[in-house]
């Protein structure tokens, strides 16, 4: 079994990888166009075509957001996909927020929305492993770890920063949910047992609230009851989408406006090596470790409720 590719708090994003991305995937010569406009104006980026890192998140987000979704309508264009994949190149490690998205969330959007069948027609030879190199591994990023836990608010983006003070623990947070599903969809077969064993292997007791959240949300997706992200809930008890995952649908549009059904979003064999690995490590002993490291933090045990039992009759009886 190829253990090769694995989640290590610490050890993130390989700089090789990125540089290679980076060398790719070259700034394009004219600004990039809105997706959705009627008649003769319409709105361009030309801001995309300075300094990035001047750039506050939402003016990425924004045509990070029309991409996805132009290509999702109105099939492939070769305007959207030479920015995104420039954006994806150069934003890679820009981990920063605005209005509860992450630029990691929407980079995984629109890398999905890209390539719903697989990176066959990709822009070089090994690019997906060098996307699953450094975008599938961007929460393991050493400045999102501290003393083998998670740096709050750097990692998972949570805050108790509102009236009830709540952290929303009971929720999916929304890079966690794309990069698991990034990794799932995109990593050979061969690699995917070790590599969610390792994920599960990780000891933080909020990692650990959260795979077991992450988990009941993605029950029905692992099952096959849902096909592909379009399908979840947003309002879902626990929620596990992210940043414009509607857009992902068990269909893909061509640039005709055709539609053509993805055959299996989440390949079977994918969805069993998952289901085989949450239940072969996660054994009642190592459950009740989760659960005691969780019961140390009041406010993971408090806003988790009954999850932890719905994640016993989901996965363990």
């Amino acid at each position: 079994m190829n253990l090769g590719y694995v989640w290590r708090p610490g050890t993130g994003i390989d700089p090789a990888a990125l540089a290679r991305l980076r060398d790719h995937c070259r700034m394009p010569k004219t600004p990039m166009g809105e997706a959705w406009f009627m008649g003769d104006d319409r709105r361009h980026f030309p801001e995309l075509m300075g300094d990035l890192n001047a750039l506050p998140a939402r003016d990425i987000l924004a045509p990070l957001a029309e991409i996805a979704s132009g290509v999702v309508s109105f099939g492939q264009r070769q305007e959207w996909r030479d920015w995104f994949h420039y954006l994806l190149a150069q934003r890679v490690p820009d981990d920063r927020e605005w209005v509860g998205e992450t630029l990691t969330e929407l980079l995984v959007t629109g890398f999905m929305a890209h390539y719903p069948n697989g990176t066959k027609d990709s822009v070089y030879p090994g690019f997906q492993q060098d996307v699953l190199a450094t975008l599938g591994r961007v929460l393991m990023e050493p400045s999102c770890w501290q003393q083998g836990d998670i740096v709050l608010g750097q990692l998972l983006h949570r805050s108790n920063r509102n009236p009830n003070q709540v952290w929303r623990w009971w929720d999916a947070s929304g890079d966690l949910s794309a990069c698991l599903l990034l990794c799932a969809k995109y990593l050979p077969p061969s690699q995917v047992r070790g590599w969610f064993r390792s994920v599960l292997a990780i000891e933080s007791p909020h990692w650990r609230a959260q795979m077991i959240v992450w988990l009941i949300g993605a029950h029905d997706l692992l099952t096959g009851l849902k096909r592909a992200p379009s399908e979840l809930q947003f309002d879902g008890y626990p929620a596990i989408t992210w940043g414009w995952s509607h857009l992902l649908r068990p269909s893909t549009t061509t640039e005709s406006g055709e539609t053509i059904p993805i055959a299996d979003w989440l390949p079977q064999q994918v969805r069993t090596h998952l289901l085989d690995e949450v239940r072969t490590c996660v054994t009642d002993e190592v459950f009740l470790a989760w659960l005691e490291s969780i019961g140390r933090v009041d406010y993971l045990q408090r806003e988790l409720a009954d999850l932890p039992s719905t994640f016993e009759r989901l996965y363990m009886r």
